[in-house]
């Protein structure tokens, strides 16, 4: 049961047992259909938090076996440099710097950080000759049981950096019982990213006999569900589709207990994507003195903060700039205008495609697709990824890309992390990037592992504010700025100067939390008026909120009334022709009445009394009562009575031989005509009065004609000259039919408008909608 309390301003709900006798007054009781609505709702809502929810985990009250961290060994060669030496090979090694005490000094070999002979012949087999910079410093950090952030650039090697102390920590440990979790478990933000990584791990999993399970949603869950339950030491995972892995049958399918090594990868885009609390509540079911290492391109000051939560005493690794681009990438800024984008596009591809894969950036989804289409017009075979295709789909296209099947890729955001294609000699960002850290990625994407790459940025005058990160990204990887964007920033800092305004930086890490838009905070507003209405709350000051959706309904239809009067129809109209298309708007007793008129004008153009019959059945008449010989019919007579019949069969009236006196002195009714513009309406409320059900019963219950018209116009679009916003006109004989009609089509938006305020969901203004 429900039980509302009102405490200092806030509304809460809390759950309370029932006994079983007032369960069964409740069951017997009769209640509205809004209440079995809520009631409905919390049902869904609690049954959702059921499935998602994972077991919560007493680690007090759990016996954890012990397990070794420290494995690293230093070698007598290592263990002779001085402080000066370390500190000079370092700098060397692109830079490292090292936060932290007791870190250990940087090795020079594959040799001195104690692999196997099986991970050797790895290396050799995949040509890895040395450690690079961050994996010289990071292994045997990691090594020696420490907790780490790395960062380092894009292409530098961070996955064989957590990869390397990762297999030596599960060989150390006992072998997995029949219901053991996994050993290890590595946490992606983004589903391609986990796959690379499970693909890196599959290199040494084979010979080391170990098994890796990557888990991710947007495909079956029964084949991840099977290769869980036959055992494995690492997991590769997204957040969300791992809570349903460990919330599922109970926690029957994968559980946490033997882990003690945890991965983060990309750790400041999977917070900023908004997975911490996925990230947290994995976290916090793994015991406490577990290993935890995070690794990044980019970890802005701000997620620090967020990081540390889950870190004990870390060692922090950078190796180059903090958030820098490869000096690999040669970057070129180019000022152009919207319509010229395209044409510089062709020419780039024309120098660059030969030599290698190309990776096209743009903003949207939607872009993503018609940019495709374009290049394809143009004889460029390509191919598009965004968030809005198929995930099964979205693998096969990467597999193609990365394996030079298809040289060109046109891709969102979703491809500016961890991809990596060997042969990718040019990105172009068709679309300015927004922030800095999205920038830096995407350039990181060529340039890898010690190749040439090359990253060419087109930027309109109408982004200007985007011009500073850019600019700062070019500085801080050491590549020249032209004097076109210099140009271009430096006008739009004395403009906002002159308007007052303060120039910041447009990162997208902020760390200033969720903020509402205009919707958001106008749906919030609405739903504290309904809760406070719901308990008898209100302020003096409140408006009622009935009157308040009346009215901003009202002003969203705009409506246009006409009256006109016309004449009678010539042709009566089957009443049984379609429901709500009645082209006069007539109701079937009209119609009736209309009908009798007719046929009373019929017998007094004909002279004869509403009892009389046709000319034939009268001399019938004569001859069989013997009155003599039968009248003489003209044969014209005959022949205008059989055609009255078949106009009475019909519906139909002739013009009479007096047609000028007729329309002169025709009778004429009322037309009221009405529009309801509902262009600005939510979708969902729009759907509730244009689907044909919906007309059907309103034309039913109003006796009104209503028809939809107009198009569909998004809200920053204007209609072209001779084109209308979407609307509903409304026709009828009588204006009660007109406002009933009104009437029923208000209430079924306004209940619209009122569920999705209960709903708390903003409007969705997207082109795709991922499951």
């Amino acid at each position: 049961a429900k039980k509302l309390t009102h405490r200092e301003g806030e509304i809460t709900v809390k759950d309370e047992p029932l006994d079983k006798e007032e369960e069964q007054k409740r069951l017997e009781m009769e209640y509205s259909s809004e209440e079995e609505e809520e009631d409905l709702e919390s049902t869904m809502l609690n049954m959702n938090k059921k499935k998602k929810d994972t077991i919560v985990v007493n680690h007090d009250k759990i016996y954890y076996a012990s397990f070794r961290k420290n494995f690293y060994v230093e070698v007598p060669e290592i263990a002779r440099m001085t402080t000066e030496e370390v500190e000079a090979y370092r700098t060397e090694l692109e830079g490292i710097k090292v936060r932290g005490k007791n870190c250990p000094k940087p090795i020079k070999s594959w040799a001195q950080c104690g692999c196997s002979k099986k991970v050797m012949d790895v290396f050799r087999k995949n040509s890895f000759e040395k450690p690079t910079p961050i994996q010289s410093q990071a292994i045997p950090a990691i090594m020696s049981g420490r907790d780490l952030i790395g960062i380092a650039k894009t292409g530098s090697g961070k996955t064989l950096a957590f990869l390397i102390p990762l297999f030596r920590h599960i060989m150390d440990q006992p072998p997995l019982d029949e219901n053991d979790g996994p050993i290890a478990i590595i946490m992606t933000p983004t589903r391609e990213l986990a796959m690379q990584i499970t693909s890196e791990c599959k290199k040494f999993t084979k010979p080391l006999g170990l098994k890796a399970v990557c888990v991710y949603g947007g495909t079956g869950i029964s084949e991840q569900i099977a290769e869980l339950k036959r055992g494995c030491e690492i997991i590769v995972c997204t957040p969300g589709r791992m809570i349903d892995m460990l919330s599922a049958n109970n926690g029957r399918v994968t559980n946490l207990r033997r882990c003690t090594y945890v991965v983060l990868d990309e750790a400041d885009r999977m917070f900023d994507m908004g997975f911490e609390p996925q990230v947290t509540k994995i976290v916090d079911s793994i015991r406490p003195d577990r290993q935890t290492v995070m690794f990044s391109a980019t970890f802005p000051r701000q997620m620090e903060a967020l990081a540390r939560k889950i870190l004990q005493k870390p060692i922090e690794v950078q190796v180059g700039g903090r958030s820098v681009v490869c000096r690999d990438v040669d970057q070129s800024v180019i000022v152009i205008d919207e319509d010229k984008k395209f044409l510089k596009l062709l020419e780039l591809l024309g120098l660059y495609q030969e030599k290698g894969s190309v990776l096209v950036f743009v903003d949207k989804q939607e872009h993503a697709d018609e940019l495709m289409k374009e290049l394809m017009t143009h004889s460029y075979p390509c191919m598009s990824l965004h968030g809005g295709i198929d995930q099964y789909d979205r693998d096969s296209i990467i597999v193609d890309f990365k394996n030079g099947n298809v040289k060109l890729l046109v891709a969102t955001s979703v491809a500016a992390r961890g991809l990596d294609v060997k042969h990718l000699i040019l990105v172009v960002n068709y679309d300015c990037p927004n922030h800095y850290e999205d920038y830096v990625h995407r350039c990181g994407r060529t340039g890898r592992a010690g190749n040439k790459g090359y990253a060419f940025t087109f930027i309109t005058p109408e982004q200007e504010r985007y011009a500073g990160d850019i600019i700062k990204a070019l500085e801080l990887s050491g590549a020249t700025v032209n004097a076109d964007l210099e140009k271009l920033w430096n006008d739009y800092k004395e403009r906002a100067k002159a308007e007052g305004k303060t120039v910041k930086s447009s990162s997208g890490f902020l760390g200033k939390g969720f903020k509402f838009d205009e919707t958001e905070a106008q749906l919030a507003n609405e739903r504290k008026k309904l809760q406070k209405a719901a308990l008898g709350l209100q302020d003096s000051d409140d408006e009622d909120t009935g009157v308040d959706i009346d009215q901003q309904i009202e002003d969203m239809f705009a409506s246009v009334k006409r009256v006109t009067d016309i004449a009678k129809p010539q042709v009566i109209s089957n009443p049984m022709a379609g429901i709500g298309a009645l082209p006069t708007g007539q109701s079937n007793q009209q119609k009736l009445a209309l009908a009798k008129q007719l046929a009373a004008k019929i017998n007094m153009a004909k002279k004869i009394g509403p009892d009389a019959r046709d000319i034939t059945q009268q001399a019938a008449k004569f001859i069989l009562s013997d009155e003599g010989f039968a009248p003489k019919v003209a044969s014209k007579t005959i022949a205008e009575q059989t055609a009255e019949k078949i106009n009475a069969k019909l519906g139909y009236r002739p013009p009479s031989e007096d047609e000028e006196g007729e329309n002169s002195n025709a009778e004429t009714f009322k037309r009221y005509e009405e529009e309801l513009e509902i262009n600005d309406f939510p979708q969902t409320a729009r759907w509730k009065v244009t689907s044909k059900e919906a007309l059907a019963q309103i034309c039913e219950y109003s006796e009104a004609g209503i028809t939809v018209r107009g198009t569909y116009f998004p809200p920053n679009k204007e209609p072209k000259e001779g084109e209308r916003k979407l609307y509903l006109a409304i026709e009828a004989t009588s204006d009660m039919a007109i406002q009933k009609a009104k009437k029923e089509i208000t209430r079924l938006i306004k209940d619209e408008l009122i569920r999705l305020q209960n709903s708390y969901q903003p409007i969705n203004k997207g082109r795709y909608k991922v499951l």
